[in-house]
């Protein structure tokens, strides 16, 4: 009763208290993998990645190398004749600031372990000093390949036997440094859409405010 005293009411705190208090830890049996039992997490690790591996793999169906001779013929032929501005849309301190305000801090660490709690305490100076990075990058071309590894988590899936290792879904975490510069080049790549009509007014998957479900109408 003296820690309901102790919690102020206007933030999230009780919240928070209450997840953590009803939050039950299960921790992760033993992994049945094709070779036997795995106790230890370097042996749960690897039956997980087997497990993954077998599941992700390449469409064994024969290609159809005529259309993608056609779909590559495309492709080059578009980037061959397009004219590349020599300098793009640099970054400003106040867009990179901007884009800190509208993360949640709550999201998870990648590979890096820099939290987005500790980016969003980052001073001018070092925003500054980070927005000279990401320009610079933007005119190299250049992303790091550090920002491509990811930090995999494996989740147990609702009502299965969870020492099967395909009883788990794999969750992969980014660089949350890498997913903001992923941000800005995405918010420069549909401004350069959109203003050259790059994308056929035919396609609504995967563009913003449009579905499949439209086409329809």
């Amino acid at each position: 009763m003296s820690l309901l005293f102790k919690i102020p009411g206007e933030d999230n705190t009780l919240y928070e208290e209450n997840r953590k208090l009803s939050k039950k830890f299960i921790p992760t049996p033993p992994i049945l993998d094709t070779d036997g039992i795995k106790y230890t997490p370097l042996g749960k690790a690897n039956a997980f990645k087997h497990s993954v591996e077998n599941f992700l793999q390449e469409n064994s169906e024969p290609y159809y190398n005529l259309h993608i001779n056609k779909v590559n013929n495309s492709v080059n032929s578009y980037f061959n004749n397009l004219a590349i501005s020599s300098i793009p849309d640099l970054i400003s301190s106040p867009e990179v600031i901007n884009l800190f305000k509208k993360i949640n801090p709550r999201k998870s660490t990648g590979s890096d372990g820099v939290p987005y709690k500790a980016i969003r305490m980052l001073t001018f100076n070092a925003v500054t000093r980070l927005t000279k990075i990401f320009n610079k990058w933007l005119i190299l071309q250049y992303f790091p390949d550090a920002w491509k590894i990811v930090h995999v988590l494996m989740f147990p899936k609702r009502n299965e036997n969870r020492k099967f290792p395909g009883s788990y879904r794999p969750n992969s975490l980014l660089s949350n440094i890498g997913k903001l510069y992923e941000k800005i080049l995405l918010k420069r790549l549909n401004d350069h859409c959109y203003s050259k009509n790059v994308i056929p007014d035919e396609q609504f998957g995967f563009r913003d405010k449009h579905s499949s479900t439209h086409q329809l109408f």
